[in-house]
């Protein structure tokens, strides 16, 4: 794939339209649980045209790590989602990168091996929730219990899911959404716990840099 070289003029002034979406009306599944359903479709229902920054703290589970991480979109520019070192740029024409923060170099396409030693993925805070609700939603031992929280100062919906573990024993899972931006706001897991810290309604140009 020809790498991408993009200025933020170019990005800023040329790029029109409805902002891309990484949960689309073809990643929606057909789920009977009635809290997971609530969950996926405020995924699905995300504002188009909202600016806005998400913070968050992940702590792994098996290994223990824990670093900062965050989502940004922008109508205009697309998403960029951070894990310390490591960028994904989804940006509004369509194009795929992975840069590095340590060199500022960025290359053609999402390459996931950048942070699979901290068991998350670029998708991690959108559609890759959908795929564990729809998971979940067969292995579970119950029905699941739908509530409304708060997370960063904001109302989120959540869904906590029964689910029987490798030993036999019955633990809950919790995925919670924020309900006015669409992007996860709390995920409580085997493998990872997520938190939002900070949400902000803007989006810094200079995450969607890619040269």
């Amino acid at each position: 794939m020809v790498g991408l070289v993009i200025g933020l003029t170019a990005l800023g002034g040329c790029i029109t339209g409805e902002r891309p979406r990484l949960v689309t009306d073809d990643t929606i599944p057909s789920v009977d649980d009635r809290a997971i359903n609530a969950v996926i479709e405020t995924l699905a229902a995300a504002p188009k045209e909202t600016s806005f920054t998400v913070s968050y703290m992940v702590t792994t589970r098996f290994g223990g790590q824990t670093f900062s991480a965050s989502i940004t979109i922008d109508p205009s520019l697309g998403t960029a989602v951070d894990f310390g070192q490591v960028r994904y740029i989804y940006a509004a024409d369509g194009t795929l990168s992975t840069c590095s923060e340590i060199t500022e170099e960025c290359r053609s396409g999402i390459d996931e091996t950048r942070v699979s030693d901290r068991q998350v993925n670029s998708r991690i805070f959108q559609t890759a929730i959908i795929d564990r609700l729809k998971q979940d939603a067969v292995v579970a031992v119950g029905d699941s219990q739908q509530s409304a929280r708060t997370a960063a100062g904001r109302q989120i919906t959540c869904a906590t899911v029964p689910v029987v573990d490798t030993t036999g024993i019955t633990r809950d899972k919790s995925y919670c959404v924020f309900d006015e931006l669409g992007v996860l706001a709390f995920l409580d897991t085997a493998d990872l716990l997520i938190e939002a810290t900070v949400v902000t309604l803007t989006a810094d140009p200079a995450e969607f840099i890619t040269s």
